[in-house]
């Protein structure tokens, strides 16, 4: 009888643990390597930061972090997996804006649901966008910028990576604050769209700071404004877009760490833990700045509210261009 009842505890004690959301053993994670879903190319800005965070993560929680690159459909493939994943805290994906609000708000027919499948755990840092023009554009800020492309309604075209991403949707709010009439010219990313911006083809973009650094310092392109509501240490003499006279203009890129919802709570505060020494580190803070970047370290809670803040920002530009 004793044995019984032994057995019966054995299996209601495995069933527990089972339970999404239920309390582990302490001490009982992790007991093998975790994987960080990358959902985009390697050698990008977004690799490079997930793969500076896995290693010091990796270090601190006592087991590697393998980052697996799962490009496709502008990060969905990726983050279609993390979300479908297990419950367990061992599936880690690094989320950027892209992907947790922008594709969520333009991309019909999602295999997932980003609110409910997928959870935060700790915001690593935001990359400043840049407004860029081509070197010959008679302006030297952005009011003669504004003023310039006002004087000449319909006949100017502005670029971005693709129809529906970060940049478009930046281009677009820049056009309705400015009040200016310039079409938009989409490219199958920002490579083209730099090359026919130094071309001529069309007079300014909006695309992240580390990928603009380059032209800018050879005299290709000029850097009229970022797009943060400070101006960032790499190019100190470029004023904010909201300093320049659009006040309400202030956004950015960002990358973050999330996790499949459900992950017990034990287990997400230590990940959660972990994630924030790592980018706390002076070595990680010191390289984040050399890429460009801001460290902006939050926890899940501060994450959870400032992602869903930026659906509130995103959702009415992607209104406004009929993207939903």
């Amino acid at each position: 009888m004793r044995s019984v009842r032994r057995f019966a505890g054995l299996l209601a004690t495995v069933a527990c643990a089972l339970l999404p959301g239920t309390a582990l053993p302490q001490g009982a994670f992790p007991e093998r390597p975790l994987r960080l879903i990358v959902p985009f190319p390697p050698g990008g800005s977004t690799d490079i930061v997930a793969r500076l965070i896995a290693l010091k993560m990796g270090e601190g929680i006592g087991k590697t972090v393998v980052v697996e690159n799962k490009p496709g459909a502008a990060g969905n493939v990726g983050t279609s997996e993390a979300a479908k994943s297990l419950p367990d805290g061992y599936t880690m994906l690094f989320h950027i804006a892209t992907t947790a609000v922008i594709n969520p708000l333009v991309m019909k027919n999602l295999t997932y649901d980003p609110l409910k499948d997928l959870q935060p755990v700790a915001m690593i840092a935001k990359i400043p966008n840049v407004l860029i023009v081509n070197k010959d554009v008679p302006a030297k800020n952005l009011k003669e910028l504004i003023a310039w492309v006002k004087a000449n309604p319909g006949k100017l075209n502005y670029g971005s990576s693709g129809t529906g991403g970060a940049m478009h949707l930046s281009g677009e709010l820049f056009k309705k604050q400015a009040g200016i009439d310039i079409q938009h010219v989409p490219y199958k990313g920002s490579a083209p769209a730099m090359q026919d911006l130094m071309g001529g083809t069309i007079v300014f973009m909006f695309d992240n700071v580390t990928g603009s650094i380059g032209p800018a310092k050879s005299g290709q392109v000029k850097l009229l404004g970022v797009t943060t509501d400070e101006r960032i240490g790499v190019v100190p003499d470029v004023p904010t877009i909201a300093e320049s006279g659009l006040p309400e203009f202030k956004n950015s890129s960002w990358f973050s760490i999330f996790t499949r919802a459900g992950v017990p709570q034990q287990v997400l505060a230590k990940l959660e833990a972990e994630a924030l020494k790592a980018i706390n580190q002076p070595d990680t803070i010191a390289k984040l700045k050399e890429l460009g970047a801001i460290p902006a370290p939050m926890g899940a809670a501060q994450l959870d509210r400032f992602w869903k803040a930026d659906f509130d920002y995103w959702r009415p530009v992607v209104q406004s261009v009929n993207l939903e």
